[in-house]
């Protein structure tokens, strides 16, 4: 007992193999059953959350269960992160948001078009600076939680609108609330409406209601819309619009061939998993040598097109499963270096709109890894901005933003490897420190030398263990390396410095030149994006028409 990783009381999530992930607390150690041989034990046994069913766990190994992050209970306690939610106490500690009252959230003039890659600035936690442009994922996911890390007001509104039958007429009219209101087409559920009801951007719902052969005889309709047009506005916030309604008699008319749809809902099924097939084996192919970066990323990047126009047809095939296989292979492109992270995000974002919970946890699976390169490329992008700085010998600006991008993600960027952006610091510490003058032959006097040589000095470990470089080193890390012992030298014997000044200053311009320029051992430059952002917000199933 002493030697299992939980206690009785632990929230854990348990996997439950084509069920998926289920959140659960341990009630039991050491569970057994009586038709057990002897001496076989289960580590735990489990209360799962959803239906109070009792499980056990064979192993204690994370594999079977591991224990249950904020995010797990969120999900497992609402259905979106707008929706609200009431903290729980998880192994007696009260979850809680994180948030920070401070906030970087600015949206341009109106005119303006929308920028959907902000977060590389690294402000707003991560998200885009402007929230009339948050998506699906940072609208809705649990990892990313945009209006919460931003410490945003969410004003609350629900409306039930009672029973509907097939062919009546369901017509709501925004009311006294929703009143002058609008922008709630900026990322709504529309896949959870029955096919011919539409939504307008001021929040009401008009037409016929028709067939959906994808749902039972009487279902229920949870839609869910948001609208951060008054975000700014401290009374209202971002609103979350949620309209429930059931609807009762959906039975096939006359003319509609159920044979010939659930064929062609067949077909399209066997042909995203041939497609799904091949990117696995091609993953496979490249994980195991056979293929380069290129060849591997064109063949997925051809797959993942074929799956994108398959979806595009099927928007509603498998509940939204497609969808989020189409954001999360668009992940392994990304981690060679293709500039696809906003795919991922929006196919996996617009997943957790079909209210499927296996579809939705698959895709918050996912989406936690998202984020988690939101991180990396900030952190990127912000060393970018840094040697920008550098260049227009901005010394103290420089420092700041490498400061906040290494504390990003640890100093790992997107390709960043070796320590760049702890030598990014190094180097405008010592200019700064070098061009204010130097008063004492005192090393241990000069601050701005002992970081610099530390920050080098985990810039080398760094760039060693990646086993990239030969004994020379990373040439730029070893330069400054050298450089600094140079400098240490000459003011320990109090000799000038001018000009050991004037090379490094030199030799400083190219080496943020060949940052900028993408040249090795730098990470090359940003790919061109295949599509822009708006091509394929555009392409996502738009108004609930359609029955595939």
């Amino acid at each position: 007992m002493s030697e299992y990783r939980f206690r009785i009381g632990t929230a854990v999530m348990c996997n439950l193999g084509e069920f998926g992930w289920r959140l659960g607390r341990i009630i039991a150690l050491n569970y057994r059953e009586d038709s057990w041989p002897e001496g076989q034990l289960a580590p735990y046994q489990v209360a799962l959350d959803f239906d109070y069913s009792l499980i056990y766990v064979p192993k204690d190994d994370d594999r079977f269960c591991r224990k249950a992050t904020d995010e797990d209970v969120k999900i497992s306690s609402r259905s979106d992160a707008l929706a609200e939610y009431n903290p729980r106490k998880v192994d007696n500690e009260i979850i809680s948001d994180g948030s920070e009252p401070d906030s970087n959230l600015c949206c341009p003039d109106d005119s303006s078009p929308l920028q959907y890659r902000s977060y590389r600035k690294g402000r707003s936690h991560c998200c885009n600076d402007c929230p009339k442009n948050w998506l699906y994922a940072e609208l809705y996911s649990e990892h990313y939680r945009c209006a919460d890390r931003n410490n945003l007001k969410i004003s609350h509104h629900k409306i039930n609108l009672g029973t509907f039958k097939l062919g009546e007429s369901l017509n709501y009219e925004p009311d006294g609330f929703l009143q002058n209101k609008i922008g709630f087409m900026q990322a709504p559920t529309l896949v959870r409406l029955p096919p011919g009801v539409i939504f307008s951007d001021d929040g009401g719902l008009a037409g016929e209601i028709a067939y959906d052969p994808h749902r039972d005889s009487e279902y229920d309709v949870n839609f869910v819309a948001a609208s951060s047009y008054q975000w700014n506005d401290e009374s209202i916030g971002l609103i979350r619009l949620e309209i429930h309604f059931t609807v009762n008699d959906n039975k096939p008319p006359n003319n509609f061939d159920e044979l010939a749809f659930e064929k062609r809902q067949d077909d399209a099924r066997s042909s995203a998993s041939k497609i799904l097939e091949s990117l696995n084996k091609t993953w496979t192919s490249w994980e195991q040598r056979q293929l380069n970066n290129q060849t591997t990323c064109e063949r997925m990047l051809d797959d993942l097109s074929s799956l994108r126009e398959l979806v595009e047809l099927h928007p509603r095939l498998d509940n939204g499963k497609w969808w989020g296989h189409l954001g999360g292979y668009h992940m392994n492109v990304h981690k060679l270096l293709e500039n696809t992270l906003f795919e991922c995000e929006l196919y996996l974002g617009y997943a957790l709109t079909f209210g499927n919970e296996n579809v939705r946890f698959y895709a918050e699976q996912n989406l936690k890894g998202c984020y988690q390169k939101r991180l990396l490329e900030a952190a990127r992008f912000m060393w970018y901005d840094g040697i920008e700085l550098i260049l227009q010998n901005q010394w103290s600006a420089a420092i700041e933003i490498f400061r906040s991008a290494y504390a990003k993600k640890e100093g790992w960027g997107w390709a960043v490897n070796y320590g760049d952006i702890w030598l990014g610091e190094a180097v405008a510490l010592i200019m700064n420190g070098v061009e204010k003058g130097i008063s004492t032959t005192n090393l241990e006097e000069l601050e701005w030398f002992n970081k610099a040589n530390k920050l080098v000095e985990d810039a080398v470990l760094r760039a060693k263990n990646s086993g990239v470089f030969g004994p020379e080193g990373h040439p730029w890390i070893s330069e400054v390396s050298t450089a600094l012992e140079s400098i240490a030298n000459l003011i320990s014997n109090c000799k000038d410095i001018s000009s050991w000044l004037d090379e490094f200053s030199s030799r400083t311009v190219y080496w943020c030149s060949q940052v900028l320029a993408g040249v090795f051992p730098f990470p090359p430059r940003e790919r061109t994006r295949l599509a822009s952002e708006s091509f394929l917000i555009e392409n996502l199933p738009g108004f609930n028409l359609l029955q595939n």
